[in-house]
């Protein structure tokens, strides 16, 4: 039961974090293009999404070309999620209040 709710919420974080991955890039070059103050704001964001794999991800476009640029997005994706998930679990133990006579 434990691993199902560990996978579940893995599954839940890496899936929104791979989605704003996809979507942080164009919203930045929009907000560029169009000139918005919160380009800088857009950047450090992309820079933080991508990482730890961004130059993998973003840069040997050869090594991924078309749509499997997306296959080291995800495995980046997978990473935080695990991360993220852990984080919360460590969180919930320690925010537990203790029970009485244990």
């Amino acid at each position: 039961m434990k691993r199902a709710r560990l996978l579940t919420a893995v599954l839940k974080w890496a899936a929104i974090h791979f989605l704003a991955c996809i979507l942080i890039v164009p919203a930045t070059l929009k907000a560029g293009a169009a000139g918005f103050g919160i380009v800088g704001l857009l950047t450090v964001l992309t820079r933080i999404l991508y990482f730890p794999v961004l130059g993998l991800a973003l840069y040997p476009r050869h090594w991924f070309p078309g749509h499997w640029i997306y296959v080291p997005i995800a495995f980046n994706s997978l990473v935080w999620g695990v991360g993220l998930a852990a984080a919360v679990g460590i969180t919930r133990r320690l925010l537990r209040k203790p029970q009485p006579g244990a």
